[in-house]
């Protein structure tokens, strides 16, 4: 007997999801990562607004005469998650530092602990560049800042924090403006720099099993096989269906070279095509099982 179709074992599929990290290295020119300066009382205030509501509502709700929302739901979600989160240093403050970055680098999210930034304008009387990480938990803070807001405290602490990162946004925004040193400010970071950080992907892969038996699938659908029409000198026709006699001996088994999934009730185009490296001869003595694994 020999099948066209047949249907899969769904009982056999498996379905796994696995993450993956990237590590990136971008600078001030990557394509696509802006930095923006935001200044209190300057004209265009879109930004100041858009961060406000968005990710700092814990302040001030009246900012130049208009309510603004006292909640926010990624502001929500983001500290139930996570309660250690500073976001004290935005209202009140004269300027911060806005990088976007593109979820072409970032994926789903920047992996927490992994965001870096360097500071290649400034330095401290040593060559020392300012470094810039996040805590993993939302806030950035200098590791080798000159001047501490608090030196009795930990070196990430609400007291010495400079900024916040929001990770499946891709974000990273110095609210600080103080001293780094005797002669940079915060204010005077995030023009020209290097960045680093992990991305976060999710890959789902779906495992397909096709089990052949002996008896199943025993033709081939290579019209060059095919017997030509009765008193016709031409080559092998699609129109004809039966097989030459040199391919219907016994010993005769068809190889395979492509398997085709269809939609069920859809047999004209295939959803999945899965190409063999090469042509498998199919066993006419045992079951034979194809693995397909396709990743999302």
């Amino acid at each position: 007997m020999s099948y066209v179709f047949g249907n899969i074992d769904k009982s056999t599929t498996i379905i796994e999801s696995n993450t993956v990290n990237h590590t990136h290295n971008l600078t001030t020119s990557s394509a696509g990562i802006q930095s923006i300066k935001i200044v209190s009382g300057s004209i265009n205030t879109n930004y100041w607004n858009s961060l406000n509501v968005l990710f700092y509502p814990s302040g001030s709700p009246t900012y130049a005469g208009e309510n603004k929302f006292k909640l926010s739901i990624n502001n929500l979600s983001q500290n139930k998650k996570n309660k250690t989160q500073f976001l004290t240093k935005y209202h009140g403050y004269p300027s911060s530092s806005l990088i976007t970055i593109p979820s072409t680098y970032y994926g789903e999210k920047i992996e927490e602990k992994s965001f870096k930034l360097t500071d290649l304008n400034n330095s401290d009387n040593s060559g020392n560049n300012p470094i810039i990480i996040d805590d993993g938990k939302g806030n950035l803070y200098s590791t080798n800042a000159i001047t501490s807001r608090s030196a009795a405290t930990s070196i990430s602490s609400s007291d010495n924090y400079v900024g916040n990162i929001f990770y499946d946004k891709g974000l990273a925004i110095i609210t600080e403006t103080g001293s780094w040193s005797g002669s940079v400010n915060y204010s005077d970071l995030a023009t020209n720099y290097s960045m680093s950080f992990n991305s976060v992907n999710t890959i789902n892969t779906h495992e397909y099993n096709v089990d052949l038996s002996p008896n199943q699938y025993n033709l081939s659908m290579n019209y060059t096989m095919r017997q030509p029409l009765s008193g016709s000198s031409e080559p092998l026709k699609l129109s004809t269906s039966t097989l030459a006699a040199e391919f219907t001996s016994s010993n005769f088994q068809p190889y395979i070279t492509t398997i085709a999934l269809y939609q069920e009730g859809d047999y004209d185009t295939p959803v999945i095509l899965a190409r063999l490296p090469k042509p498998i001869r199919k066993s006419d003595k045992i079951n034979t099982r194809f693995k397909i694994k396709l990743d999302l």
